[in-house]
């Protein structure tokens, strides 16, 4: 499992939320780098290890993600296998995400050319507050790793890893890496978790 991280060096603490301006919904912006297109179904290819119970596992991880036992028993080769699901988002309403691809979250995802393109799927989140953008927040999956990428969005995204008190901005249109338990603030007041159970 990844370790947990702690506050990047670039992240600066929240600023205070900029509510009624513009949208930056067509502002042009660098899209995140496209992963690997699927070669098994619909689920992309990546190169992983087996536990000794053949489950399919990121080859960083010491234990397996489904039964858990530890990796270092065995001698491990890599192979290229198709990706398992690498958890789940579950947002502060209970909708909950299964992370087997890219997602694109805001108030008006179906719009984003991200969606349109087929290469994410639309994920509507609203707040009263109106402090979500209509295209907010990518959930990008990069083989094993899940990254968060805010779009430009005016009130921004925050991330407190886990153990961590405290929300740090992420910086727009630059992938993040984010751990298993890290939660989420999109705008100013709705949170998702990201949960990495499987089986």
């Amino acid at each position: 499992m990844p370790q947990p991280m702690g506050p990047p060096d670039h992240f600066d603490q929240p600023a205070p939320p900029v509510l009624g301006t513009p949208d930056p919904y067509d502002q042009p912006g660098q899209p995140p780098q496209q992963q690997e297109q699927p070669e098994h179904g619909d689920r992309p290819m990546v190169y992983g290890v087996d536990c000794k119970n053949d489950h399919f596992n990121d080859p960083r991880s010491p234990y397996c993600a489904v039964c858990g036992i530890a990796l270092v028993q065995r001698t491990l080769v890599p192979y290229k296998g198709p990706r398992p699901s690498l958890g789940v988002l579950i947002l502060d309403d209970g909708t909950t995400l299964p992370l087997e691809t890219d997602y694109l979250l805001g108030r008006d995802p179906e719009r984003a050319p991200e969606v349109a393109g087929g290469s994410a799927r639309p994920a509507k989140v609203t707040s009263p507050d109106g402090s979500v953008s209509r295209r907010h927040l990518r959930v990008a999956l990069d083989g094993w790793d899940v990254n968060l990428v805010d779009l430009g969005s005016v009130n921004g995204t925050q991330i407190q890893p886990p153990g961590d008190p405290n929300f740090y901005d992420i910086p727009p249109n630059e992938p993040v890496t984010i751990a298993p338990g890290t939660t989420v603030r999109v705008g100013v007041s709705r949170t998702l978790r990201f949960e990495a159970h499987r089986g």
